[in-house]
Formats: structure tokens, sequence, C-alpha cells
């Protein structure tokens, strides 16, 4: 079963009903709780290699100085910081309550990596993955909206989700919500194996009840901003025409704009609306170095 479907049941009554339009919660049969397990988070914390940035921890309102879970090596003769104290990690959270941020997961994780890149490719746009360890009984963010669409995956453990409509129209911005978030369109407990799907825009909280710490992994689906169209367009616009660099006269200068405008709008008739937005989405995505055939453990076996 693809990664899609471990987290989306039914794909037609997803996108026919739900995509970009209201939050809902979906069961599906097989979901991915495996990818990253908390006896994984337990011993990637004791590795000795996390890491800042990759690591957070922080309160509704507060994040925890680095300084408190974090110390120093000597490597290569050289202190290199923020490299991740496990043991001061586990304290801040089980003693004062502080929710474990782990952050761009299918970075630095292979089995996280397979899931997103396969609803990456369903849905043709980047998606990236953080994991969230909150005690019982607290809020880990505050009320606030996401610059891309969310799939929830609750590993263990329970959360309370408050999912408020989304904005009116498209003057919001990412971040914490001031004042009135809209009524609410979605309140539910979310239960191991189950997934919450919260369109982009759409503010929310959540906090962890029960009597054991909830644990969920959150995929971001991320749609291109206005950033990323005019870039693409600028590096469409630069790659066009020959105009000489250095114009000498200002009839030659005026000739240049001239030429410089043809391209342009030569340039940009050729190319439709549809055809900018998926060529940010793809670069967006990237582009992963994958040869399944060559692993390092290969090459060493077959040239000794």
């Amino acid at each position: 079963m693809s990664g899609f479907a471990r987290c989306i049941p039914d794909e037609n009554t997803f996108f026919s009903e739900h995509w970009q339009a209201g939050p809902t919660v979906l069961r599906p049969s097989d979901p991915p709780l495996d990818v990253l397990t908390v006896a994984d988070v337990d011993e990637i914390l004791d590795s000795g290699l996390l890491h800042l940035p990759y690591i957070e921890l922080v309160h509704e309102h507060s994040r925890v100085a680095a300084e408190r879970f974090c110390g120093s090596r000597i490597v290569l003769g050289k202190r290199i910081d923020g490299y991740v104290d496990a043991s001061a990690v586990r304290s801040l959270v089980q003693e004062e309550g502080a929710t474990l941020l782990l952050r761009y997961v299918d970075q630095w994780n292979k089995k996280v990596r397979g899931l997103t890149e396969e609803i990456a490719d369903r849905f043709n746009r980047l998606v990236e993955a953080f994991y969230f360890v909150t005690p019982p009984g607290t809020q880990g963010r505050p009320i606030h909206r996401d610059d891309a669409d969310v799939l929830a995956i609750q590993i263990s453990g329970e959360k309370k989700w408050h999912v408020h409509s989304g904005p009116a129209d498209g003057y919001w911005e990412p971040g914490r919500v001031e004042g009135d978030p809209g009524p609410v369109a979605l309140e539910t407990v979310l239960r191991a194996g189950e997934v919450l799907y919260v369109p982009r825009g759409f503010a929310h909280y959540a906090t962890a009840c029960g009597s054991t710490p909830s644990v969920h992994l959150s995929l971001t689906i991320r749609e291109p901003g206005t950033a990323n169209l005019y870039s693409l367009v600028q590096a469409l616009l630069m790659q066009s025409g020959t105009v000489p660099q250095r114009p000498l006269t200002d009839a030659e200068l005026n000739e240049s704009v001239e030429c410089i405008m043809s391209d342009a709008e030569q340039t940009l008739m050729a190319v439709t609306p549809e055809e900018l937005v998926s060529s940010a989405r793809m670069l967006m995505r990237g582009e992963r170095t994958r040869n399944p055939h060559r692993t390092l453990a290969d090459w060493a076996v077959n040239t000794q």
C-alpha cells in the first residue's frame, strides 16, 4: 500500500469534498504508525547525532533556550555547538511540560522520507515532516494559521483539535492569530491511527489529552507563494534574449530596452499560468539523488 493510501483511504472523496475546502478526520486501515515510533525517537536522541536546528523544545507561547538542552563537542580540534543532550530533553519534557518538536524529519530519516516522497508524488507538491511529542494537558503552539495544507497523523496518545474556518479572502498571514479566528469548523479528539486534514490558512490549535503524551507526525503540503512565482518569472526573463550588456549610445540603449521588452513579452506569452505554477511546484520539490543499485554497503563489498 502506498504512503498516500496509508494516510488518505478514499482518494475520490478527499479531493472532491475536502481538499482545500474544509478540515476532516480520516481513518485509514493501515496508518503509517511504524515510520517513526516513540522508541525510534528515543534511539535517535541517544545516538548522539541529533543537532540543531532539527530539534526544538517549545511551550505554547515560548521556546526553550537551546543552551538548556544542547551542548558542545570538540571535533577535529574545533568546538561545535548544538549537539542534543538526551537527558536534558527528557527532563524538560517530563518535568516542565515542554513539547518536543523534531523539524524536517524527511531530510534525515529514511522511513519518513519515503512516506513524504510518495505523498509528494501524488500531490505534485513539496511535502515536509515535523514530529511532535506533547505532554498531557499541555498545548505546544498557540492558535495559528499554516502556509501549507497539513496531514496530522496521530502516532500515539490523544490530542484535542480545534479548527476554525479559513480566511474569507487571500489577505492573511501565516503564524499566530490575533483577534477572532472565525467560527469553529471542526472540534475533535484525534486518536492513534487517525489522520486530521487541515487546509492551509485554517486557524487551529491542539491540546494533548488523556494520561499519556500525544505523539503525532505532521506532514505539510506546500504551495508556491508569490515570492516563488516572481523568482521563476525573473529566471525565465533572464534566460531570454541576447541583448548586449553594455550599449554605448542613447540610441543603442533605447534599442536594447526595446529588445528586452520584446523578449520578455514573447517569453511570457509562450507559457501559461498553469505551466508556471507546475514549474514552481517542481522547483520547490527539487531533485533528490537516488541510486538504488549502488549503496555504500554494496560498493564496499564489490570493491574488496
